[in-house]
C-alpha cells in the first residue's frame, strides 16, 4: 500500500522486539486496525503465544499490528503487511486450538485480504529466519537497526547476542553479558533482572530504567471494539467452575483469561496467588478475602453476554488495605495484576461483584473452625491445634470424614480407591479380598478372573494386561537360570533347540539390554516332586512380535539334555554423552541457565503438534520409545496429531542431526488426575535412529532416587521472561527434600509420585513451555539418569517463586516397563 501523507513511526512496542523493522505507520485507512486497537490486538496474539499454537504467532501478530513503514521518496511512504501464506500458516496453527474453546480464527483477520506478493522487505511479510552471516563477502557490511553489528563487521539477529556461541567469530557478540546469559534484562546501572519486569509499572531496577520508554495503556472511554470483543469471544467462553477453591461461589460458570492473566483453570490451580490467598485468609485479614480471590481466579462469565464480570472497587480496595501489611510482615507483595484501579466503581454505569450476605468465608479447600476462623483443610486432622476451639483436631475418625479407614492402620482413602488395582493403603489391604474367582481362575491386578489355562499364554486376557506380567523371570540362584511362569506354575527351559536369537529375545523383553553370555547347565539331581519343563516351538520364528513364553510350548516327554537355559543380560549403553556437546571444562554453576551445545543432551525431544510447532518436551528412554507428562496431550490423545524431532538444538532452524518420527501411540497413566496434576505421565511409542545426537538415556533402578541437594540439570526451550528461547536451554538445579517442597505448596500436596527440584528464591526453574522436559542427574561414571520430568510449580518470572514439581520417574519405572513390555510382546 502506499501513503502520500505522514511519517513513519517508531516502533516502542516491547512485546514486539523480534520484528526485523523499527518502523511504523498507526493511523491509515488501509490498515488492518486502528491506532487504538493495537494493544488489545498483541493482547489477543499474546494470548495465542502463550498457547504454543504456532511458533511464529507473535511475529504475525506484530507484523498485522504494527505493519513496516518504508520511505520510498520525499513525499510517499509504502505500508508492508503480512503476506497470506504467513496467515494461512498462523490460521492452520491457531484455529484447532480455538476450537478447543468453541471458536474459530477470527473473520477480521481473514488470509485472503492479504497477497503473496514480493516486496522489498519479505522479513516482514513472512516469517524468515534470520541468521549470523558467516561468508566473506558479508563482513563490513552496514546492519539494518534491529542487527547487531559485531567488530569484525558481520550482522547478526539480536537472538544470537550472549547465547554462548562465538557467532561473530571475534567474540564481540559475547562481550557484556553478565544480565543476558542468564536470560535476564540489564538495567543501565547494571542491575539485572527478569524480562518481564520490564514496563510492568513498578521499578524493579534501582534506577528505574526497567519503566524508561514504554507504552503508555490508553484509559479508553469508549465501549469495548470489535478486537475487544474478539478476544473475549474467540478466547474465552463461559465455562464450569472446577477449580476447587471457588466451588462454592454465588455463580458457576466463568471464562479465560483471568484477571491475573491465566489462561486456564489448570494454570489458575498451579498459580502462586492460588497458594498465597488461601494461606492468608488464615490470618483473618479480612471477612471476604477468599469471595475477592476468587473473582481474579475464576471471574463470574455472563452467559448473556459471554463477557467476565469484575469485582468492584471498593471489594478490591478493601482486600488490600486489610491484608496488604500481613504480606508485607513475611517479605511478600499483593499480587501485581489486582491493580485496583483497573476495575469499576460499584453504583456506576458497569456492572461488578460484591459480596452477598451469606456468601462463604471459607473456601472448599478450607475448614471452617466453631469460632468461624478458615484454617487449611489439610491441616484438619493433622495432630496440632490450628483452630483456637481445637475444633479442627475433633471428630478425626475416617468414617466421620466420609472416608475409608484402612485396616491396621488409621490412613484414610476414598471409597472409589478400594479395589481399584492401585495400591494404596499399607500392606495393599485396600486390594485384598476383591476378586470373587472360581477355583480354575486366576484374579488379575484390576480384579477380573481369567482362566488360569491362560495365563502366561502371550496374549492379553485381562483388560490390563496383568495375566502377561512377570512371566519371566532370570533367577537370583543358580546361575541365572531361565524360569517361565505357564498356567500358574514354573517352568525350566529346556536348552535343546534354544539359539540366540531367543537369548536376546529375553533380554529385550525383561528390559536387560542384550546377553553377555548364554550356558546351558545340568538339571540338578535329587529335586523333588518331577519338573517342569517347555521347549522351543518348532515354529518359533514365524511368531513374530510375540513375547518369548508364546513362543514355547509343552511336550509328552522331558528335556532329553536335562539342560536349563542360564542367561546374563547386560544393559545397552544409555545416558551417555557425545563429545560432541560436551564442555572441555566444567564451569561454575550457572544460576540462570544457558543455551546448550548441539548434542549435549541427546535424549532431550521436541513433541510437536501439526502448524502449532514446540507444544512440550520429552526425552528418549529406549530406541522406540519417549516420555512425556500427561498434561501435554489433555484434550488431544490422538496419535495422528504427533510428532516428535529428536536431535534438535534449535526449533526454529532442526539441522542436519535432527529427526522427525511420527508417534505410533500415547499411553497415558490411567491414574492421571488433572484437578491435582498427579500422575503425571505418559508414554510415547516412536521409531529412531540412534546416532551421537540421538541416544537414550537410563530409567533408574528401584528405590533408586537422588539424595536432596544433590545437584542435577533440567533442559527445555522453555520461557525466558516474555519470550521463549528457540535455542535449547540448560540450568543446573537442586534436589529439594520432600518436607521441604510441601512446605512451599499450602494448598497442593506432594505426593509420592512428586520430586522437587529449583533454587529457594527460584532462580533456575522449568517453566510452562518446558513441560514434560528431563530433569537428569550424573553418577560418578559419566551416566546420566532420568529421575523427573517437568510437570508443574513455580510460574516463571513471578517474583514470589518456589520449586520446580517433577514427575518421579523413580516412581513410574516398573509401569513404564511394562507398558513398553505389553505394546511391544503381547497381542490381544
Amino acid at each position: 500500500f502506499v501513503l502520500s501523507t505522514g511519517s513513519c513511526q517508531l516502533i516502542v512496542e516491547p512485546q514486539c522486539h523480534m520484528l526485523p523493522y523499527n518502523q511504523t505507520w498507526l493511523s491509515s485507512a488501509v490498515s488492518v486496525v486502528k491506532s487504538s486497537e493495537v494493544d488489545m490486538l498483541l493482547r489477543f496474539f499474546s494470548y495465542l503465544s502463550r498457547l504454543s499454537c504456532y511458533r511464529h504467532i507473535m511475529l504475525f501478530g506484530c507484523s498485522l499490528a504494527l505493519p513496516e513503514c518504508v520511505t520510498t521518496d520525499t513525499y510517499s511512504r509504502r505500508l508492508v503487511l503480512p503476506c497470506s501464506s504467513f496467515c494461512e500458516a498462523a490460521r492452520e496453527g491457531c484455529e484447532p486450538v480455538l476450537q478447543m474453546f468453541n471458536a474459530s480464527w477470527p473473520d477480521f483477520l481473514r488470509c485472503s485480504q492479504f497477497s503473496n506478493a514480493s516486496s522489498a522487505s519479505s522479513a516482514s511479510a513472512s516469517p524468515v529466519a534470520t541468521e549470523g552471516k558467516s561468508c566473506d563477502d558479508e563482513t563490513h557490511c552496514v546492519c539494518p537497526d534491529a542487527e547487531f553489528r559485531c567488530d569484525t563487521g558481520r550482522c547478526l539477529s539480536p537472538d544470537l547476542v550472549c547465547d554462548g556461541y562465538d557467532d561473530c567469530g571475534d567474540m564481540s557478540d559475547e562481550t557484556h553479558c553478565a544480565c543476558r546469559s542468564q536470560g535476564l534484562l540489564e538495567c543501565r546501572n547494571g542491575q539485572c533482572i527478569p524480562s518481564a519486569f520490564r514496563c510492568d509499572g513498578e521499578d524493579d531496577c534501582k534506577d528505574g530504567s526497567d519503566e524508561e520508554q514504554c507504552v503508555k495503556e490508553q484509559s479508553e472511554t469508549h465501549t469495548y471494539t470489535h478486537i475487544y470483543t474478539h478476544i473475549y469471544t474467540y478466547i474465552s467462553r463461559c465455562e464450569p467452575i472446577s477449580l476447587e477453591l471457588c466451588m462454592n461461589l454465588p455463580y458457576n460458570l466463568t471464562s479465560f483469561p483471568n484477571h491475573l492473566g491465566h489462561l486456564s483453570q489448570r494454570e489458575s490451580s498451579v498459580s502462586w496467588e492460588a497458594s498465597l490467598f488461601p494461606a492468608l485468609v488464615q490470618t483473618g485479614c479480612y471477612q471476604y478475602l477468599m469471595f475477592y480471590a476468587c473473582t481474579l481466579l475464576v471471574p463470574k462469565c455472563d452467559p448473556l453476554t459471554l463477557q467476565r464480570v469484575p469485582p468492584c472497587r471498593s471489594l478490591c480496595r478493601n482486600a488490600k488495605e486489610k491484608c496488604e501489611s500481613v504480606l508485607g510482615i513475611v517479605g511478600l507483595q499483593w499480587p501485581e495484576d489486582s491493580d485496583c484501579s483497573q476495575f469499576p466503581e460499584d453504583g456506576g454505569n458497569s456492572t461488578c461483584l460484591l459480596p452477598e450476605d451469606g456468601v462463604d468465608e471459607c473456601s472448599p479447600s478450607h475448614f471452617k473452625c466453631r469460632s468461624g476462623r478458615c484454617v487449611l483443610a489439610t491441616k484438619r486432622c493433622d495432630g496440632h491445634v490450628d483452630c483456637d476451639d481445637h475444633s479442627d483436631e475433633e471428630h478425626c475418625g475416617c468414617s466421620e470424614r466420609a472416608l475409608w479407614e484402612c485396616p491396621g492402620s488409621k490412613v484414610c482413602i476414598q471409597s472409589s480407591m478400594i479395589c481399584d488395582g492401585f495400591p494404596d493403603c499399607p500392606l495393599l489391604v485396600d486390594e485384598a479380598n476383591c476378586s470373587t474367582c472360581r477355583d480354575n481362575e486366576l484374579p488379575c491386578n484390576n480384579h477380573q478372573c481369567v482362566h488360569r489355562t491362560l495365563w502366561c499364554d502371550g496374549k492379553k486376557h485381562c483388560s490390563d494386561s496383568s495375566d502377561e506380567w512377570d512371566c519371566v523371570s532370570l533367577s537370583d540362584r543358580a546361575g541365572s537360570v531361565l524360569t517361565v511362569f505357564r498356567t500358574a506354575a514354573e517352568y525350566q527351559v529346556c536348552g535343546d533347540e534354544w539359539n540366540h536369537e531367543l537369548s536376546q529375545l529375553t533380554c529385550n523383553q525383561l528390559g536387560l539390554g542384550v546377553p553377555a553370555s548364554v550356558s546351558m547347565v545340568p538339571d540338578q539331581p535329587g529335586v523333588p516332586g518331577r519338573r517342569r519343563w517347555l521347549h522351543v516351538h518348532p515354529e518359533w520364528n514365524l511368531r513374530n512380535a510375540t513375547a518369548l513364553q508364546a513362543r514355547l510350548e509343552k511336550r509328552s516327554h522331558a528335556c532329553h539334555s536335562r539342560r536349563r537355559v542360564s542367561l546374563l543380560c547386560t544393559r545397552e549403553d544409555c545416558g551417555l554423552r557425545s563429545t560432541v556437546g560436551m564442555y572441555r571444562h566444567r564451569k561454575k554453576r550457572i544460576l540462570g541457565g544457558r543455551v546448550s551445545r548441539q548434542g549435549a543432551w541427546p535424549w532431550q525431544c521436541s513433541l510437536q503438534s501439526g502448524q502449532s510447532g514446540h507444544v512440550c518436551g520429552c526425552v528418549l528412554i529406549g530406541r522406540k520409545w519417549a516420555l512425556t507428562v500427561a498434561h501435554c496431550f489433555e484434550g488431544r490423545e490422538s496419535a495422528d496429531l504427533w510428532k516428535v524431532v529428536l536431535g534438535l538444538n534449535n526449533l526454529d532452524h532442526p539441522g542436519l542431526h535432527s529427526q522427525t518420527r511420527g508417534v505410533r501411540s500415547i499411553l497415558v497413566h490411567p491414574r492421571y488426575n488433572r484437578a491435582v496434576v498427579d500422575y503425571d505421565i505418559s508414554v510415547v511409542q516412536l521409531d529412531i535412529d540412534e546416532t551421537p545426537f540421538v541416544r537414550p538415556v537410563c530409567l533408574p533402578g528401584a528405590g533408586q532416587l537422588p539424595s536432596p541437594d544433590t545437584y542435577c540439570y533440567i533442559t527445555g526451550w522453555g520461557h525466558m521472561g516474555n519470550r521463549m528461547p528457540f535455542k535449547l536451554q540448560e540450568g543446573e538445579v537442586r534436589i529439594i527434600s520432600f518436607s521441604q517442597c510441601q512446605s512451599y505448596f499450602d494448598m497442593k500436596t506432594i505426593t509420592p509420585r512428586m520430586l522437587c527440584a529449583g533454587y529457594d528464591a527460584g532462580t533456575v526453574d522449568s517453566c510452562m513451555g518446558d513441560s514434560g522436559g528431563p530433569l537428569v542427574c550424573e553418577d560418578a561414571s559419566g551416566r546420566w539418569t532420568l529421575f523427573g520430568l517437568t510437570s508443574w510449580g513455580s510460574v516463571c518470572f513471578s517474583k514470589v517463586l518456589g520449586p520446580g514439581v517433577y514427575s518421579n520417574v523413580t516412581h513410574f519405572t516398573p509401569w513404564i516397563r511394562r507398558q513398553i513390555y505389553v505394546h511391544t510382546y503381547l497381542t490381544n
